[in-house]
């Protein structure tokens, strides 16, 4: 056991962009028990745009600065980092994170692996040879670790079904969301005013990182068809990436630039989520996304597409409305039901609250990843104290 009764685990993560990934990560680190895990991080490629955020909450971040997918300088320098930590454990979160972590776990001597699939890729599916090599790193990280977690059952049956993965080493464990996320909410007028939105207007949302997977393009021509009903209506989009331009681009061409803002990232996200009447989630594909979660938990009705992981946190009709992905004119109907009838909306709101809080803790969901750890390294905890099988804590 290394340092006073602490393991060391290092978390390793393909980037630290703004991303629903990278928050849900920063959230899971909050929530483990820092008097047993002594909790690291390491990026491996792009500028760690959040370490900032990860070091004041008290997790160190190193940057590996890959330079491409396969890069073995980038690799010896994780390796060395384990070694030289002394780490117990590496746990990764995204696809080359897999490769490069489970490698590095095994070669710098760290006792076990961990790795979490977030999301169902349409890469995993596409038609080129490009997927064979993909898939052949995707076996053999998965071999090489020694549980893998997965965020929803959906995400269990897609991966199991488009990647051949046995299910023997998936333990499901969803993303989770703090239940008291209202507490760090302004009311409803501060927040509008906040966003410099008038008090009246009914004001559509959504949260995610811009790139083509979120589907916003979609929900702008979605919103042109919301606005003939309701021509007064705000969408607000918060998130980065490198689909803003275009989405930029799109508004203005189809002539709606004047009732979209566009916000940036924001570390705020319940300040934007209290302004709204309605999330939504235009989502090609998913796992289980934070952004959605939070939502359902702050009581707002939600409009979501039918991506992999979604149907495992709304039941249509009863906690929020489903509709096929890439269907604007589907996704504009449900918007318009659920602003036209406010009884519905309030209804549908309340309802997914009570099953996010129910369903989707944080706290129980990072109990379960220490369990794991606790399996995967052959520790027990006797009289409050972690001791490694046949050893002493």
């Amino acid at each position: 056991m290394s340092g006073p009764g602490r393991l060391r685990v290092l978390h390793v993560i393909a980037t630290l962009l703004p991303g629903g990934t990278e928050m849900a990560l920063l959230r899971l680190l909050q929530h483990l028990d820092r008097r047993r895990y002594d909790l690291r991080v390491a990026c491996l490629r792009g500028e760690p745009v959040l370490a900032p955020e990860f070091e004041a909450a008290g997790f160190p971040v190193v940057a590996i600065g890959a330079r491409r997918t396969v890069d073995p300088v980038a690799l010896w320098r994780l390796v060395r980092l384990v070694r030289r930590g002394r780490i117990d454990l590496v746990h990764t979160q995204m696809d080359i994170a897999d490769y490069y972590g489970t490698c590095a776990a095994r070669l710098g001597g760290a006792r076990g692996v961990v790795t979490t699939k977030q999301n169902a890729d349409d890469f995993r599916q596409r038609r080129t040879w490009k997927r064979f090599p993909f898939l052949v790193l995707e076996r053999l990280a998965y071999e090489a670790a020694d549980a893998t977690i997965v965020v929803s059952e959906g995400l269990a049956r897609f991966l199991e079904s488009a990647e051949h993965l046995p299910r023997r080493r998936m333990v499901v464990i969803g993303n989770g969301v703090d239940p008291a996320i209202g507490n760090r909410a302004p009311g409803r007028s501060e927040a509008r005013a906040a966003l410099d939105v008038e008090s009246f207007s009914p004001v559509i949302g959504t949260v995610g990182r811009l790139a083509p997977q979120k589907g916003q393009v979609h929900l702008l021509h979605a919103f042109r068809s919301f606005l003939a009903d309701h021509p007064g209506a705000i969408l607000v989009i918060a998130g980065e990436g490198p689909e803003r331009a275009r989405l930029e681009d799109e508004t203005r061409r189809i002539g709606i630039d004047d009732r979209v803002r566009f916000l940036g990232h924001r570390g705020d996200v319940p300040a934007i989520l209290a302004a709204l009447d309605l999330f939504v989630l235009p989502s090609l594909w998913e796992g289980l996304p934070q952004a959605l979660l939070e939502a359902m938990a702050l009581g707002l009705p939600v409009v979501a597409a039918r991506a992999v992981g979604v149907e495992d946190v709304v039941t249509d009709g009863a906690t929020g409305l489903l509709v096929p992905p890439a269907d604007p004119d589907r996704l504009a109907g449900a918007m318009r039901r659920l602003i036209g009838a406010p009884d519905l909306a309030a209804r549908i709101g309340a309802a997914a609250r009570r099953s996010v809080v129910e369903n989707f803790s944080l706290a129980a969901g990072a109990m379960q990843v220490e369990a794991i750890y606790r399996r995967v390294l052959g520790v027990t905890e006797v009289a409050g104290e972690m001791v490694a099988a046949g050893g002493r804590p």
